[in-house]
């Protein structure tokens, strides 16, 4: 298929019903249009990539879904429900998570400590006059998330996340996403600064979470990856969605001349 075939396809497509939709999002600062009407669907239990050059608007449209950014117009519909997203506490609260770069990790902190972060175990001693954090628990229940839901086995829980490696970081920040009984995992750009291996296990990751039914809406710039494990893939350009189709019926060419802006490969 070419990139001209796919001209017609500029409305989202998806196989399975969508988990979330976003509809003709538009979002301006000042003066200056971010957005200028996106839509995408992202179907329950698929992985669904959005891709596009730097300030094609992604950062901003998944951070709308966030609650970071309220949007200028549009609608964001979660299970048939639209929704209003204020801030990242209602996201939360929706079952919507964000793994961003940075993956919010506290480097001195170990595994357990990063996994419950704001929501610590304590154990109370002499009828609850003395209470402490109950390591223990909290490290055999991070642990079993990783093994059972995650995939993962860390090798050392109890060191401190400065000295885990870029996919042990990973597997934690996606672990306590999972742990918070959430419904969309939005991550973002997940494979970033990640060697060989360790982008394999990552991308291993994602399909694990994906057999397990859960949504996943993945933000990249490496078109491998995405066509590794992505069902569907959504482009940006310049503030819109300007096609979303199902990876098997596409090629890289043709996503590359999308990301582009182009109606036709050369």
């Amino acid at each position: 298929m070419t990139a001209g075939s796919l001209e017609s396809q500029h409305s989202p497509a998806s196989a399975g019903e969508a988990l979330l939709a976003l509809r003709d999002i538009k979002k301006s600062f000042g003066g200056v249009q971010a957005l200028r009407g996106a839509s995408i669907d992202v179907a329950r239990g698929e992985v669904t990539a959005l891709v596009g050059d730097n300030g094609a608007g992604k950062s901003t449209l998944i951070k709308i879904v966030m609650g970071v950014h309220p949007p200028t117009s549009g609608s964001i519909v979660l299970e048939g429900r639209e929704i209003s997203v204020p801030n990242p506490e209602a996201a939360r609260s929706l079952g919507i998570e964000a793994i961003y770069q940075d993956l919010a990790l506290v480097g001195t902190f170990d595994l357990a400590q990063n996994f419950f972060l704001g929501r610590e175990r304590m154990k109370s001693y002499f009828g609850g006059l003395i209470k402490v954090l109950d390591k223990a628990a909290m490290r055999e229940e991070a642990l079993k998330v990783l093994t059972e839901r995650v995939g993962i086995h860390i090798g050392n829980p109890y060191a401190n996340a400065y000295v885990m490696s870029g996919g042990q970081r990973q597997a934690a920040a996606i672990g306590r996403a999972i742990y918070s009984d959430a419904r969309l995992i939005i991550m973002d750009e997940p494979t970033a600064a990640l060697g060989v291996e360790e982008t394999d296990r990552v991308l291993a990751i994602i399909g694990h979470l994906r057999d397990q039914g859960l949504t996943v809406l993945m933000v990249s710039h490496n078109l491998e990856h995405v066509f590794r494990c992505a069902d569907s893939i959504a482009v940006m350009h310049r503030g819109e969605i300007n096609t979303q189709v199902r990876t098997k019926d596409v090629t890289r060419q043709d996503i590359v001349a999308h990301i582009m802006g182009s109606r036709a490969v050369a």
